[in-house]
């Protein structure tokens, strides 16, 4: 399979085969809606050693998102040895502490068979522990992944986005970059079939819940009474005689 499928095609299916099933599934669950759901409140009661492989996760998002959103930045950033260390550090500890949260779930869904997800969680499962173990593999054997990331992921990352796809900057990576790349595109397609995305999902829901339902009711107040001042002045053209208190 040539590159260009690899690393063109195959990410933009990815992207869109997730927007559109998270806009559905969004849809037929009302994730939009006031109030948290039972499965919101069980996830804040659960112990914080359970919530320490997404925090992982969660952290390891933010990093690659500032990477790629920000590379001028983290680059002057990072001038200074010991912040590089601590940035490459953190990363480091926020891929094991969510490779830690996998392994675990594969333990479940393998040997213990405790978990009841189909063939698309099974695979998300072993797409993920690719991605981990090749992205710590990464942090471990390359000097300051992070750092020339930004010169060289970041600009192939930005063309992919803007449907400008350009392959020269990765072209020369090592294959454990490659394959860093391709199975994390693997995973944003398998996500969209499986009962993690309502997870990633709920802080996008309690987002909507806390600023952007009470704005969309705002406004419905402000067009209804708009709609109502309107009627009202349409009734004094039309029949000014109501308004005559002869």
């Amino acid at each position: 399979m040539s590159e260009r499928a690899l690393f063109v095609v195959a990410p933009l299916v990815s992207i869109v085969v997730l927007i559109v099933t998270a806009a559905v599934r969004w849809r037929l669950d009302h994730a939009v809606s006031v109030g948290d759901s039972p499965t919101m409140i069980a996830a804040r009661r659960r112990p914080f050693i359970d919530r320490v492989p997404a925090i992982g996760f969660y952290g390891l998002l933010v990093g690659h998102v500032i990477i790629v959103g920000w590379p001028d930045q983290l680059l002057r950033w990072s001038r200074n040895l010991f912040r590089l260390m601590a940035f490459e550090l953190t990363l480091f500890a926020l891929g094991l502490m969510a490779l830690a949260g996998v392994a675990a779930a594969v333990r479940r869904h393998v040997l213990q068979r405790t978990e009841t997800g189909g063939l698309a969680d099974a695979a998300l499962l072993g797409a993920l522990l690719v991605t981990l173990v090749s992205g710590i593999g990464i942090a471990v054997i390359y000097r300051w992944a992070a750092v020339w990331s930004a010169v060289t992921v970041t600009p192939y990352a930005r063309a992919l986005f803007r449907l400008r796809p350009n392959l020269e900057p990765i072209e020369a990576m090592p294959y454990l970059v490659k394959l860093h790349i391709f199975s994390s595109f693997v995973v944003v397609a398998l996500l969209a079939f499986t009962r993690s995305l309502k997870a990633v999902l709920l802080p996008v829901r309690r987002a909507m819940n806390a600023f952007v339902a009470p704005v969309v009711a705002s406004v419905d107040r402000r067009c209804a009474l708009l709609f109502e001042r309107a009627i009202q002045s349409g009734r004094r053209v039309m029949w000014p005689e109501e308004d005559d208190p002869s």
